[in-house]
């Protein structure tokens, strides 16, 4: 669904092979009269453990970070609850087995990120909730129920301390509440108002982009705010992450998502971007589509993890980025004025016509005349100024 590490420049540690069949990335002992590997969670913790002094320091950037985080929500919503009850030939066991062979992977991930330092607090329930889920799926393939029904709980209570630590929102009827509040003298099953959602969301505006406290009623998908800093009007599609396809396009890559809008239903979010960056989304992760007046759309919140991918205009913008440097945030302005006023009239295609032939020769003119290029930058600045 992700570019994976393999992607991320350094594929000769930090790159995903799944395990073949009849693979074992760990040692085994086999249960009498059968071919049943049994692992115990000593072993699959040793061979994390040795994945992780493998795969060394991971690569730089959020990438690696952000790919751990979905892979392992991936991966959590497929681990089953322990059988009730032990018996031969379970299929439970050998589902558990290949489960386990998964998790071991992650755990090794996992620690490695923690070792170079990379891991965010907020994290660190989320590596103990995939240690838990390992041991417990480690004493499923030796038919200890009780133990790995302890070790289940445990990564369960992991599972959401780390899901509500990492996101950008809270829903208010999430909150824990004493049975009876003497002080505002409330019980906990008395009536009160329709939930809300409070979250962290960004301006959508390319010259703004402030963040701010909202509040929304999660019975529908599209809001209206006013940024507190610019006092522009930006919208806000909020829905639930069921599936992510990056794919290689001109001038960057195309993202398609399909959606669960909040209040129901089924929609597909795609757009290209012209940024190379990749963006990462478990399922259910909750979503948050930015748009300006148009609508226009202008970047992605991932509100379970707070990062957000802007969206970058594609086309060349030869003399700007000579001037301010490759993903200077003067370039989305201009790339936004050029695509929202420009390109719709007649007269200012014409005049992007003339630029686009004109800029090659432009830029290798300006190339060894820092002077002139210092004014030009002058310029352009009191331009973005003028239609920020």
């Amino acid at each position: 669904m992700f570019d994976t590490f393999n992607l991320l420049g350094n594929p000769g540690t930090w790159a995903e092979v799944p395990a073949g069949p009849g693979a074992r990335p760990f040692p085994a002992a086999v249960e009498s009269g059968s071919d049943r590997a049994l692992v115990t969670p000593d072993q699959a913790f040793a061979a994390a453990l040795e994945r992780a002094r493998t795969l060394g320091p991971p690569p730089p950037g959020p990438g690696p970070l952000d790919a751990f985080r979905s892979e392992t929500t991936e991966w959590l919503a497929r681990v089953p609850e322990p059988p009730l009850y032990p018996r031969a030939d379970d299929p439970a066991r050998a589902r558990a087995a290949e489960l386990l062979a998964e998790g071991i992977g992650l755990l090794g991930r996992g620690w490695a990120l923690q070792q170079a330092a990379r891991l965010e607090d907020a994290d660190l329930p989320l590596v103990r909730a995939v240690q838990a889920h390992a041991e417990a799926l480690a004493a499923t393939t030796e038919g200890r129920i009780v133990q790995a029904e302890e070790a289940w709980a445990r990564a369960s209570l992991l599972e959401r301390d780390s899901r509500t630590r990492r996101r950008a929102w809270v829903r208010e009827d999430e909150l824990e509440r004493p049975v009876w509040d003497a002080k505002r003298r409330l019980s906990r099953y008395d009536p009160r108002p329709a939930p809300t959602v409070r979250a962290r969301i960004a301006c959508a505006h390319p010259g703004c982009r402030a963040e701010q406290e909202v509040s929304f009623p999660p019975t529908y998908a599209l809001h209206g705010f006013t940024c507190v800093r610019c006092r522009q009007p930006f919208s806000a599609y909020l829905a639930e992450s069921r599936e992510v396809r990056s794919l290689s396009a001109s001038f960057g890559r195309r993202l398609s998502f399909r959606l669960e809008p909040l209040g129901g239903g089924a929609s597909r979010v795609e757009f290209d971007n012209g940024s190379p960056e990749s963006f990462h989304a478990a399922r259910g992760d909750l979503l948050a589509f930015l748009y300006t007046e148009g609508p226009v759309l202008r970047g992605v919140t991932n509100l379970s993890s707070a990062r957000t991918l802007w969206r970058r205009r594609s086309g060349p913008c030869w003399i700007a980025t000579q001037a301010y440097g490759e993903a200077a945030p003067e370039l989305d302005v201009l790339r936004t004025w050029r695509d929202d006023v420009l390109l719709p009239t007649r007269m200012g295609r014409v005049a992007v016509a003339c630029y686009d032939r004109c800029s090659p020769t432009m830029v290798r003119w300006l190339e060894h005349r820092p002077r002139t290029r210092a004014w030009v930058r002058r310029g352009l600045d009191a331009l973005v100024r003028r239609i920020a």
